[in-house]
Order: structure tokens, then C-alpha cells, then sequence
């Protein structure tokens, strides 16, 4: 079994490709608007799934899974592993690993299989310390999906400069940042981020599309 976990910021390839992430912790916000716009143009994206918002909104993660969208394990409740970002005190070795089978659970009462989400885990705030990175492989998580850019949409900045962000850090392999949460104004970029990733040649893939 692989010992430690790898972290990967890009895909790596050479193709025009990009990966559209969008994390789903908080509400359930815009995520049918966001599912609609990429049915419209036959595009699967990444959500990074928690526990508890799987849990609210059973119903999304069956169309999610129904439309070929990629399910990445985002935790249950969406704490800080380490704390860094939230200044609390860091998980111990048996709260994170409830964390993340409580999310897989919480999937699995959709999917019906407890392994939908791996091998893939994006830890809450980006957080991660090197006791996490040996605790996934034990967990059944080889890969954490960091991400390239971040859209910062949920910072409520406008939709223009959402685009703006993204299309300044597109590469091959890229993976963007987004959030489905009502405070976020990455739904409302999003038609226009497609168009303009589109018209630079870019085409989408799941986040698992270059990745062993």
C-alpha cells in the first residue's frame, strides 16, 4: 500500500484541459443552477463532497453521480484538520479518520458503495500536515486534490473578476476552485468562464480523467 498520499495542484498532461472543482460544505445554494449550465454544454466537473451537505441534499448527489460528475471526499463537517485556518486545535488521528468515513457513509446511503469517493480527498481549507498524508493511504485515499487557483467567488467578488482569476491562471491540467454555497458568485461566472475557457481551446475533464 502506498505509504504517503501525493497532493497535486495541476493535472499533469499537455492537453487543452482543465478541471472544474466546486466544493459543496456549506448550503445547497446554486448547485442545481450549476448542474444545469454544465449539462447544457455536456461538460463533468469535480464536487468536493462533505458528509453533511450530502446528507441535506441527497437528491443532488444522485443526479451529480447520474450526469458522470466526479465525487471527491471533502471531509463530513468540514473542520480544519490541523487548524491552521481556523485556529482551533488540530484533529486527532481518530477524529479525522471519522471525518472522512462519515462522508463516505453519508455517500454511500446515495451511491451504495462506501468506495465512491476514492481515492481522492481535498482536505477542508486546503489544510493538510504530513500525519495526514500518511493516515489517507490507511483510509483508502491515495491523491489530495489541492487546486491551481482559487476563484475566491466565495468571497462574493463579482462574477467578472472571477473570470478574470481563472482565465489569468489557465494551463493545461489546471484546476479551479469554485463553490456551489449562496454566498458565492461562482455560479453566476460560470456561463461566462466556460465561454471564454472554450473560445482559448480549452476543453474539461474530471479531476480523475489524468490521474492513475
Amino acid at each position: 500500500m502506498q505509504s504517503v498520499a501525493r497532493v497535486i495542484t495541476r493535472l499533469e498532461t499537455t492537453q487543452a484541459v482543465i478541471a472544474l472543482t466546486f466544493d459543496c460544505g456549506a448550503d445547497r445554494g446554486y448547485a442545481e443552477e450549476i448542474l444545469d449550465e454544465l449539462a447544457r454544454h455536456g461538460i463533468r466537473a469535480t464536487f468536493g463532497m462533505t458528509g453533511a451537505w450530502a446528507r441535506a441534499n441527497p437528491d443532488l448527489v444522485a443526479r451529480m453521480l447520474r450526469e458522470g460528475h466526479r465525487l471527491i471526499n471533502h471531509s463530513d463537517t468540514h473542520p480544519s484538520f490541523t487548524g491552521r485556518s481556523t485556529g482551533s486545535p488540530p484533529l486527532s488521528v481518530d477524529q479525522r479518520a471519522a471525518e472522512i468515513r462519515r462522508a463516505e457513509q453519508a455517500v454511500a446511503a446515495v451511491s451504495g458503495s462506501e468506495t465512491t469517493m476514492r481515492p481522492y480527498f481535498r482536505p477542508p481549507y486546503g489544510d493538510y500536515d504530513e500525519a495526514l498524508l500518511t493516515l489517507l493511504p490507511e483510509l483508502g485515499y491515495s491523491v489530495v486534490v489541492m487546486w491551481t487557483v482559487d476563484s475566491l467567488g466565495w468571497r462574493g467578488i463579482p462574477p467578472e473578476e472571477v473570470v478574470t482569476r481563472v482565465l489569468a491562471a489557465a494551463q493545461p491540467g489546471a484546476i479551479v476552485l469554485l463553490h456551489v454555497g449562496a454566498q458565492s458568485t461562482d455560479a453566476a461566472a460560470l456561463p461566462q468562464l466556460i465561454a471564454a475557457l472554450q473560445e482559448r481551446g480549452y476543453g474539461f475533464v474530471t479531476t480523475d480523467a489524468q490521474l492513475g
